[in-house]
């Protein structure tokens, strides 16, 4: 069983492409990205750093990479290092050259859109090919929680959290959490109790699958290179923001890029031809993310 490395966490120093930056080199590096739970900053030329007061999200965002890194041949950023300072983790990364798939979607030819997606869909294949620690687990890579905000609570709930023994534990666990939203905003609880009945009948036989969590054109980092046999045009991609990783079952991945489309232009069909859909699950836990983020 894989086991998450002790903190602080510092890479085999032949791998750094120069000096570790500083806490303070991070925190006085002009930001990039700000979002609820981090700030992302560029650090010279090789490193990126993501840090923030949400401590655990950073710290399993950091394990998720490592234990990708050590288990999987698919391209992430390399982690440098992990670790917490006066109550803020920090994730210090390599920094990927390209541009995203979100800045490039628009301008691809449909032929580099399918060879795009052919790479993507050989990613997500190794990824969905890890197989979970036991057969019947869903949880996280150091055997925790499921990180996606889905299972959050503001204090730790297992029933709500996880790791789940069985897809109908995980179920009830997406229930659960919709009882409490209700009762905390004085919502009559009527139809949790539908969910509670019908959810777990609708949603069987889906095993645990690795799952990245966030599959989205900004999280796909996109470089332009040459093909040293044809002299083709080619692209390489690199994977992003790994904070949601875990094993779910196996329609959550594409549930959860489901939920990300804008309809916008045609990467909602095209998602389809590098991972395989489940519409009918989609619908049907639409339906208790809708409540739960009502």
């Amino acid at each position: 069983m894989w086991k998450a490395p002790s903190l602080p966490y510092y890479c085999d120093p032949s791998l750094l492409p120069g000096p570790l930056p500083t806490t303070t080199d991070i925190e006085n590096a002009p930001c990039t990205l700000v979002d609820r739970s981090s700030r992302v900053v560029r650090v010279g030329d090789h490193f990126v750093a993501k840090y923030g007061p949400q401590t655990k999200r950073r710290i399993q965002e950091g394990y998720n990479m490592i234990f990708v890194h050590q288990n999987l041949t698919i391209p992430i950023p390399l982690v440098y290092a992990l670790y917490e300072e006066k109550g803020t983790a920090y994730l210090l990364m390599q920094n990927v050259a390209g541009h995203t798939l979100e800045h490039l979607w628009p301008s691809l030819q449909p032929c580099h859109r399918r060879a795009v997606l052919s790479k993507l869909r050989k990613i997500l294949d190794e990824i969905r090919s890890l197989p979970p620690p036991s057969p019947e687990f869903y949880g996280s890579v150091d055997y925790g929680p499921l990180p996606n905000f889905l299972f959050w609570t503001p204090e730790p709930q297992a029933k709500v959290n996880g790791p789940f023994l069985t897809e109908k534990e995980l179920c009830l666990g997406l229930v659960e959490k919709l009882r409490q939203i209700c009762v905390d905003n004085n919502r009559h609880t009527s139809r949790v109790e539908w969910f509670r009945t019908h959810l777990p009948a609708s949603l069987t036989g889906h095993h645990p699958t690795f799952t990245h969590g966030d599959i989205q054109t900004k999280n796909i980092m996109v470089q332009r290179t040459r093909s040293k046999i044809s002299g083709d045009e080619d692209f390489s991609l690199v994977i992003l923001d790994w904070e949601d990783a875990g094993w779910y079952p196996s329609f959550f991945e594409y549930f959860l890029c489901y939920t990300t489309f804008v309809w916008e232009d045609d990467w909602p069909q095209m998602v389809e031809t590098c991972l395989e859909p489940f519409p009918t699950e989609t619908l049907v836990v639409m339906q208790i993310y809708h409540d739960i983020f009502l």
